[in-house]
């Protein structure tokens, strides 16, 4: 008895595969046993019936009888049989590398139960988030589900009720500013079997943009976006990479895109735009609407009205994140627009409730009776158009520019461009209007970037008409233009001040910032303007209320106090250091992020250095700009609204 109790296994027995005996040779030993006991018996064991090759194919019973079997003959088809017969079973290896999988996810299971080393408390957010990001959101109690590794997952999936309150996030939070993926089709094909799911990488994009936009699941925004990458570049090493050639991996890669850009992860978010892009051209999303040259077609046509629109907006977005990325950087953009043959998008309810609308080309947005016809996401592809053009007419000088005389193309492009800002914002219908928009996150971004647009265009003609030494009232004209638009972005701001500001789109910093610039040059001349004063303090206020939920703001941030600095003004010292109070506060939680209940974040560390926004269109100011130089375009406030009369010419 005390040897039989020694040699018993121990506890760890049980728990550690690598003791324990093989499956496969188990099986082996059962199967000798098996024989031996049949030859000890004297039984000979039957030869397997293998059936013809057609009843295989169509799985009808075969009764194997050669030259042609029962089926074959009352059928008259042609019988024939497949000599080399098949194993069955399980394929060589796979057995030791389900159990080395099942160790990996032992493994996991241990780390995640052992207390978690706490980090520096000082780090930021996002850095501080990725050690303990996995104990949150993963399903520790639930037992690894094996339809999971057959898709190559090495880590589980977080918990329904946390997908499902992603997925919700997602859509109410994320989706109104980046409407690309049909809500209907991805919701039912969640409930499909594992292989017909959406991709992961998709998913975990998805609940990223969610996480960074909820305070709940804030820490783990880190992780799920380290994991889309890592499903999608593991997606593009398969095979030939053929397995990334679908729209779910090109929209991936464009909400990475955004998300970077939004954390300012720069570099990777520039190379995210490429990959989007270039995957939206190699399956043809630009040429949905339109014939042209018979190229290679990855994707196979459409299934219906709902799945060509997917297309249409998914190459659209790419389109616009391609264009957002260059106004800020001064890089060259990716998509030209004349390989475009694809509509515009429709409107939101039209698609997400699959209603078959006709809609309109890019190129027709473009004519006089184009605006009346659009859609939100369908204005914020026109302005980001519009942002390209402006872009392409500043960085591709043509040897017939000449940019001193005001009948060559450079000042033909620009009054072109702007006659076109000028009629599309005085043609949008009601529904495209504010305040009537309000409620519509690309509304408000289409109407702030009508105004963007209109201050880059007219900073270039500045720095040219200053440069060449033209007549004073171009110049002048302009900078009436100038602060216009940015009393009017202000006033926007403030009619959006109540709402959630998570739900808009990343890039409004931008249009915050040119605003904020145009005023900064303009308080040089004018120090004592109360209300332009007024309208500055309240869009840094309102910068500082966004960067809490994005990031991308603290790069513009950043900028301006270099800029305050550099203007010399009476109050900038004062205005720096309301900035840098404002930083130093700590963050405030709640649901959204509306600005009247903003409180500041982390300090911005002193050896940032703005990477973003300071090198595209918002460059163009008038060189070497001394504080008289606009001295011959005072204004005064109008209202408290935040519109400007004209200047005192």
């Amino acid at each position: 008895m005390p040897n039989s109790r020694d040699e018993s296994p121990g506890d760890d027995y049980f728990n550690d595969l690598s003791q324990q005996p093989s499956h496969q040779a188990e099986h082996e030993t059962n199967g000798e046993r098996r024989n031996s006991q049949e030859a000890e018996n004297g039984q000979v064991p039957k030869p397997k019936r293998i059936a013809c090759i057609l009843c295989r194919r169509r799985k009808l019973k075969c009764d194997g009888v050669k030259p042609a079997c029962g089926t074959c003959t009352r059928l008259s088809h042609d019988c024939s049989y497949d000599e080399v017969r098949r194993k069955s079973g399980p394929k060589r290896g796979y057995v030791k590398a389900l159990e080395a999988r099942l160790a990996q996810v032992e493994t996991l299971l241990r780390t995640q139960d052992e207390p978690s080393t706490t980090g520096n408390q000082d780090a930021p957010t996002r850095q501080r988030s990725n050690g303990r990001a996995a104990d949150t959101g993963a399903a520790k109690d639930e037992p690894f589900p094996w339809e999971m590794i057959g898709l190559g997952l090495d880590e589980p999936l977080p918990t329904q009720d946390v997908v499902n309150e992603l997925n919700t996030i997602y859509f109410e939070k994320v989706h109104p500013s980046l409407p690309m993926v049909h809500r209907p089709r991805y919701y039912a094909a969640m409930n499909l079997a594992p292989h017909m799911r959406p991709p992961v990488c998709l998913r975990y994009a998805m609940w990223a943009n969610a996480a960074a936009v909820s305070d709940k699941y804030d820490g783990l925004q880190e992780h799920f976006y380290q994991r889309a990458r890592k499903y999608i570049q593991q997606d593009e090493m398969k095979g030939h990479g053929e397995s990334m050639i679908t729209v779910a991996h090109c929209q991936t890669w464009a909400l990475l895109a955004t998300h970077e850009f939004k954390l300012m992860y720069f570099p990777r978010a520039w190379m995210s735009a490429g990959r989007a892009c270039r995957m939206s051209q190699m399956m043809g999303l630009h040429r949905l609407d339109g014939t042209g040259l018979d190229v290679k077609q990855c994707l196979p046509p459409p299934r219906d009205w709902t799945e060509r629109e997917e297309r249409r907006r998914t190459f659209w977005m790419c389109f616009c994140v391609d264009r957002y990325s260059s106004i800020g950087t001064g890089w060259p953009m990716t998509i030209e627009e004349k390989d475009i043959m694809t509509s515009l998008p429709v409107e939101e309810n039209a698609f997400e409730f699959s209603r078959p609308t006709k809609t309109m080309s890019l190129f027709d947005s473009l004519h006089p009776s184009g605006p009346q016809n659009l859609s939100s996401f369908a204005g914020v592809i026109l302005m980001a158009c519009l942002f390209g053009r402006n872009l392409t007419h500043l960085h591709r000088p043509s040897p017939d520019d000449h940019d001193d005389d005001l009948n060559g193309d450079f000042w033909k492009r620009h009054r072109s461009m702007d006659n076109i800002l000028l009629h599309t914002a005085l043609a949008l219908p009601e529904p495209l209007r504010l305040p009537s928009g309000l409620n519509s996150p690309n509304t408000v971004f289409m109407n702030m970037n009508i105004h963007t647009s209109t201050i880059c265009l007219h900073q270039a003609a500045i720095f040219k008409a200053d440069k060449n030494r033209m007549p004073a009232r171009i110049s002048a004209e302009s900078k009436v233009r100038c602060i216009t638009a940015a009393a009017e972005i202000a006033s926007i701001m403030r009619q959006i001040s109540h709402l959630d500001l998570c739900a808009m789109n990343p890039f409004i910093s931008f249009c915050l910032y040119v605003a904020a610039r145009v005023f900064v040059q303009y308080l040089k001349s004018r120090p004592k303007d109360a209300q332009v004063k007024a309208s500055l303090q309240f869009l840094l206020s309102a910068m500082h209320a966004i960067k809490r939920k994005n990031p991308l703001t603290e790069s513009f941030l950043v900028q301006l106090d270099v800029d305050l600095e550099s203007a010399g003004l009476e109050d900038s010292a004062q205005l720096r250091s309301q900035m840098k109070s404002m930083s130093s506060a700590s963050p405030h939680k709640s649901p959204g992020c509306p600005m009247s209940e903003y409180l500041g974040m982390d300090k911005v560390a002193s050896t940032f250095k703005p990477t973003y926004g300071d090198s595209g269109l918002a460059a163009y100011n008038v060189p070497h700009q001394q504080a008289n130089d606009l001295s011959a375009a005072p204004a005064t406030a109008q209202n408290s609204g935040g519109s400007m009369s004209q200047f005192e010419l």
